[in-house]
C-alpha cells in the first residue's frame, strides 16, 4: 500500500509535457463525436504509452484506465485531473474550463451530501439536479441565471434534507 501511495505522490510531482506532434496525431484520429474514452485512448496511443506507463504516471489502476477508454466508466473530475497531468494536456482536452469548473462544484456538493446523507442522498440530489437542468433545455435563461437557480436548488435541497432528518430523529425518539 505504501509503495502505491509513493507512486501516486511521485506521479503528481512529475510534469509531463505533450509533444505537439503527438497531440496532432491523436486529434487526427478522432471523429467529431469522440468521447472522453476515445480521446484518452488516442492520446495514449499517439505517445506509444502502455496502460502500465499511464497507470504509473497517473496513479490510477490499469483496469480503471481500460474501463474509461472502453467507455464503460465515465471520467470524474479527479480522473480527468490525473490523466491530463500524466498525458501532458490541460483538462480542457477532455472538457472546456467552464464545464470543468461546474463539475468541480458539483462534485463538492455531492461530497457534502454524501457526508451528511449517504449514497441515497447523493442519488436524490443527482435526480433533482438532472430534472432541474431539464427545465432549462433550450430555454432563454442566461447562463448566469441558470447557474444561480441551480445553486439555490442545491441550498434548498440541503435545507429540506436537514429538516427531514430532524423530523425523523424527533419522531424516532418519541418527541
Amino acid at each position: 500500500m505504501e509503495a502505491k501511495t509513493m507512486n501516486t505522490a511521485q506521479a503528481e510531482k512529475e510534469q509531463f509535457i505533450l509533444d505537439p506532434d503527438h497531440r496532432a496525431e491523436a486529434a487526427a484520429s478522432l471523429g467529431p463525436n469522440a468521447t472522453n474514452g476515445d480521446k484518452l485512448k488516442a492520446l495514449r496511443l499517439a505517445q506509444n504509452m502502455t496502460y502500465t506507463e499511464l497507470s504509473r504516471r497517473s496513479g490510477m489502476t490499469t483496469r480503471a484506465i481500460r474501463y474509461m477508454e472502453d467507455n464503460e466508466r465515465n471520467m470524474g473530475v479527479e480522473a480527468i485531473q490525473k490523466l491530463s497531468a500524466a498525458l501532458g494536456v490541460t483538462t480542457d482536452y477532455f472538457m472546456d474550463d467552464e464545464v470543468f469548473q461546474q463539475e468541480l462544484k458539483d462534485e463538492e456538493f455531492y461530497r457534502q451530501v454524501r457526508a451528511k446523507y449517504g449514497s441515497r442522498g447523493v442519488a436524490q440530489a443527482k435526480k433533482i439536479k438532472q430534472q432541474t437542468a431539464a427545465l432549462f433545455a433550450g430555454g432563454d435563461l442566461s447562463e448566469h441565471d441558470r447557474l444561480a437557480f441551480i445553486e439555490e436548488m442545491e441550498q434548498v435541497f440541503m435545507e429540506l434534507k436537514e429538516e427531514a432528518k430532524e423530523k425523523y430523529n424527533s419522531h424516532k425518539n418519541g418527541k
